[in-house]
């Protein structure tokens, strides 16, 4: 069983709607599989608190169709049921088109849409929304509707009866609650990692979600058998202990880039940057993610003794590769020639293409930081977004750090030649 909770845009609170419906499933009985349509990390944090299992991003710009469906076929696996929050509006794709959207992925995977309609001051307008939405492109998979923001049941009966005018079943409905509202930060809500308090006001979300879970199970029953090709990986990493940075502030990290990792043969060894104080022992790489180490910049630079032991690593010659937040880590602790500092908004932000030599491909950026060398440094990456190029990938030692986020499952020769 399967369904995509997706919205009319950015705002309309798919993310409280989708957390409220995936907790409220889990005290069903149900097990309940999360994922994320795109390439965010931070809502499949809240997934997680939601429904006790790894959320994984579904994203057909970072991963080829067929590795979209192996990680949705995976990451489902011993779950009765899967949840894929939208992103975005349902048709917002790439360059005002509908490629990498919520619909696309949809329709690739043959699930069902249940749509988040924001009811706050509308009713009948609700379902004009709708309707437009239900119009646009035929061959949507939109089947029902969420509602969220209600003012009450009398406000939802009124939406609901709207929408029967259009055809579109009402499966529930979420008071608006001003206890459910999330803080946000520069590059969206502030991550659960970070809100102790997150778990409850999921669990309030789900005991105030009024939802017709007969006919959630029906439509969820109607979603298509995910076909998953085959895909052998070289075990081109047998033998490497490969390290990787996992905490509050190095949160950003794509759970199947670690899957494929096991999978070319590599031991995989989490640890923490904020506590442990040392890097693990016997590395043979090293790979520090993106997140928000400019928010821990005090407790990560206070651990003295974890910062010798990066320091000491990249002097040693050990292979690293720092992504994002992972270089700005390495640059607040000396370990790079490179100065930082945060910007008064987003410096870049988007799917881009990566040339590291003959080798190209997807990834995607979206950072409030910029750098800067403070000695000469060589750059490996060309990227390129539309018709601007940049230079990034910047080499010091036996380390490689830059912004591009990149998803690796589905490409093995991109990580073995970080690693190697």
């Amino acid at each position: 069983m399967r369904i995509m909770l997706a919205g009319t845009g950015s705002g309309c609170g798919k993310t409280t709607l989708s957390l409220a419906l995936m907790a409220a499933l889990r005290a069903r009985g149900l097990s309940v599989a999360p994922f994320k349509a795109g390439p965010d990390y931070i809502d499949p944090g809240f997934h997680r608190l939601a429904c006790g299992r790894v959320s994984h991003n579904l994203d057909e710009w970072l991963c080829a169709p067929g590795s979209v469906r192996r990680i949705l076929a995976r990451g489902a696996s011993g779950a009765d049921i899967a949840v894929i929050e939208g992103a975005m509006g349902f048709y917002d794709g790439l360059d005002g088109g509908d490629a990498c959207s919520a619909y696309a992925l949809a329709k690739h995977t043959g699930t069902p849409v249940v749509l988040a309609l924001d009811a706050s001051g509308g009713a009948a307008s609700c379902a004009a929304s709708a309707l437009g939405f239900l119009k646009y492109r035929p061959d949507h998979t939109i089947v029902a509707a969420l509602v969220n923001r209600a003012s009450g049941e009398r406000h939802y009966e009124l939406v609901r009866a709207a929408l029967e005018k259009i055809s579109l079943p009402c499966l529930g409905w979420l008071p608006k609650d001003a206890g459910l509202a999330m803080p946000e930060r520069h590059l969206g809500l502030v991550p659960a990692q970070e809100r102790p308090q997150a778990a409850a006001q999921i669990e309030r979300a789900a005991g105030l979600l009024r939802l017709d879970a007969e006919g959630l199970m029906r439509v969820a029953r109607a979603a298509q058998a995910v076909e998953v090709p085959a895909f052998e990986y070289p075990r081109t990493l047998a033998g490497m202990r490969v390290g990787v940075a996992r905490d509050a502030a190095f949160s950003f990290i794509y759970e199947p880039n670690l899957w494929a990792l096991s999978d070319m043969g590599a031991e995989v060894v989490e640890f923490s940057p904020l506590a442990d104080a040392a890097l693990p022992e016997s590395l043979d790489a090293l790979i520090l993610p993106g997140g928000f180490p400019e928010a821990f910049e005090a407790e990560l630079t206070g651990n003295a003794a974890m910062a010798a032991s990066v320091r000491g690593a990249i002097e040693g010659g050990l292979r690293v590769y720092a992504e994002c937040g992972g270089m700005l880590y390495l640059a607040m602790i000396g370990a790079l020639p490179m100065r930082w500092k945060m910007t008064g908004g987003l410096r870049r932000f988007g799917y881009v293409t990566v040339s590291d030599g003959d080798l190209s491909f997807p990834a995607h950026e979206f950072h409030h930081s910029a750098v800067e060398p403070t000695a000469p440094l060589e750059t490996r990456f060309e990227v390129r977004k539309g018709a601007a190029t940049w230079r990034e990938g910047y080499v010091y030692m036996n380390a490689l750090a830059g912004y591009p986020h990149l998803h690796w499952f589905d490409r093995p020769a991109l990580i073995e030649r970080i690693l190697r």
